[in-house]
């Protein structure tokens, strides 16, 4: 009867181990399917994320390359910021992009252009009525010194002021100065042979 009784619980108890077993590896079978399902997923949203990645730097690419095709660089961006610069003192866009059309390659002109002399202006002020006007006034030449003593040819200042153009200041005689008007490059002379006056001559274009 021990005996029976004996084998009866060892029986109940493989049966109770059997059973939990098989529970447990049914838990890591449907833990196991879980992983893999979150796997699966991961998977699939990195290579979601690998796309927009590879598509974001495709189009940074293209963006990159845009700017550069759009914005001005060197050159082109000095005379874009001068454009801006013109319109914005108050000349009308529409002469800005009229010059822009009417410009073409610079033609120099080396014909020889009549000579003509003017006082040199002395003292610190200088009159604004001083120098001599060319080309209808599309040219002034002003030549000044402090002193009527002074030897012009290390003291006169010599300014140069050109029609849309910045005046350029030099210093001693002669001059020789580059003038641009339109697409036509003429040379400035500026000398002295009488003291006191100051020569000047503009090439032209006729020959």
């Amino acid at each position: 009867m021990a005996l029976g009784i004996f084998l009866g619980l060892g029986i109940a108890a493989y049966r109770s181990g059997l059973e939990l077993a098989r529970s447990e590896v049914s838990a890591l079978e449907r833990r196991l399917d879980e992983v893999a399902t979150e796997a699966r997923d991961y998977q699939m949203r990195n290579a979601r994320l690998e796309s927009e990645l590879r598509q974001a730097r495709e189009a940074n690419v293209a963006l990159q390359r845009r700017y550069e095709r759009d914005v001005p660089t060197g050159d082109a961006a000095a005379l874009f910021s001068l454009a801006q610069q013109r319109i914005a003192s108050g000349l009308p866009r529409a002469r800005v992009e009229q010059v822009l059309r009417d410009a073409a390659p610079v033609r120099r002109c080396e014909g020889r252009g009549q000579s003509r002399r003017f006082a040199v202006s002395y003292g610190p002020r200088v009159p604004e009525n001083g120098g001599f006007e060319l080309l209808d006034g599309l040219v002034r030449v002003l030549v000044s010194a402090p002193n009527q003593t002074d030897d012009l040819a290390r003291a006169a200042s010599v300014v140069v002021t050109v029609a849309g153009a910045d005046p350029v200041t030099l210093t001693g005689l002669p001059q020789r100065h580059p003038v641009v008007l339109g697409n036509a490059e003429m040379t400035l002379n500026v000398s002295s042979e009488i003291r006191g006056f100051a020569t000047v001559s503009l090439t032209t274009c006729g020959g």
